[in-house]
């Protein structure tokens, strides 16, 4: 039997991308489980494969398909946050970016969604998880299409604070040096 490379994983997650919302979510567990542990790799080998999964996601109703699936929303979340950290890795200009420490918590109001990012100056890295956070310098909280948008660059952060898109409890001006490191993290998403 022959093993799956990630270039055929690569095809098998572009097919299952391009189904409709509700074949969608009754393959994506399964695929998510099937690249457990191999999902750095299956990224750097596939560049694109990570903005093209982002931007499939954000056509989906996230609080709708979080509340359905909420094991294989965490699997996306791993999937995300992989790729920011490789995106991160890559690129001087997001290194260049990262000022100081901070750390966020995310919660949406619509969904069983959460997360943390944390930004780490001596390090020059971005991390995320699914879990929360015991004390982050920032807690953003609305619906989860705003704050899946936030994370992938689909959603000004400073527009969509003014506009209360969401909601941020914390120092505003770490969540205004969040931002910078954000947008030229999602400068590198291909469109």
């Amino acid at each position: 039997m022959r093993t799956e490379t990630t270039d055929d994983t690569a095809a098998r997650i572009e097919r299952v991308l391009d189904k409709p919302d509700d074949e969608l979510a009754a393959e994506l567990p399964g695929l998510l489980d099937d690249i457990e542990g191999r999902t750095e790799q299956l990224l750097l080998d596939n560049p694109a494969l990570f903005a093209r999964v982002t931007q499939r996601m954000d056509a989906v109703d996230i609080a709708g398909f979080a509340t359905e699936w909420p094991e294989t929303v965490e699997q996306f979340q791993g999937m995300l946050w992989t790729g920011m950290e490789l995106l991160v890795q890559a690129s001087s200009d997001v290194q260049a970016s990262i000022a100081e420490d901070i750390s966020v918590n995310f919660a949406a109001t619509d969904a069983p969604m959460t997360g943390h990012l944390r930004v780490v100056e001596s390090e020059e890295t971005v991390h995320g998880g699914t879990d929360l956070l015991d004390d982050p310098d920032l807690t953003i909280t609305g619906p989860a299409d705003e704050l899946v948008a936030l994370i992938t660059g689909n959603a000004d952060p400073i527009q969509g604070f003014m506009q209360q898109d969401y909601d941020i409890d914390g120092d505003i001006q770490k969540g205004t040096r969040l931002a910078a490191t954000m947008n030229e993290l999602t400068k590198l998403l291909p469109g």
